[in-house]
């Protein structure tokens, strides 16, 4: 082979070889570009699951507090309903008034006359009524209208 020969062939493995260097080159760059999407992208993921947890840990912690808050409302609300609704004695340990006034005020309510007890059921519904028995005031007396002599 003469030098031509051997140049030209040089010449062509080193196009060659500078085509595929480059062709190599260029995919390792895409990849090298990937790989590191892939690492970002991997980062940012770990970012938000932490972010997640750490939200899911304030709501449990939040619950929690509430559950609290709510157990302890309902202790406050049975109890309260423990003291209101207690049956307490009809009698008070220190009643306002004795024992033997008290039996007074009993039995002259007893011996009220019947009409009072059943006007008083009735007067929810009935108009109000004069409390003096009988005609008074304005209306005593006769019933005729009294003229007054007019002045000229």
């Amino acid at each position: 082979m003469t030098t031509f020969a051997w140049l030209g062939l040089i010449v062509v493995v080193a196009i060659a070889a500078f085509f595929l260097g480059s062709m190599f080159t260029k995919k390792q760059l895409k990849h090298d570009d990937l790989e590191q999407q892939v690492q970002s992208a991997k980062h940012e993921l770990e970012q938000y699951r932490q972010e997640v947890a750490d939200h899911l840990a304030s709501t449990k912690k939040l619950m929690t507090k509430m559950q609290d808050s709510y157990s302890q409302l309902l202790t406050h609300v049975e109890e309260t309903d423990k003291a209101l609704l207690t049956v307490k004695p009809s009698v008070p340990e220190d009643p306002f008034f004795s024992k033997e006034t008290t039996e007074q005020l009993q039995a002259s309510l007893q011996s009220r006359p019947e009409r009072r007890r059943e006007a008083k059921n009735d007067s929810l519904s009935a108009q109000p009524s004069d409390y003096a028995e009988g005609e008074t005031g304005i209306f005593s007396g006769d019933s005729s209208e009294i003229e007054q002599p007019k002045a000229s």
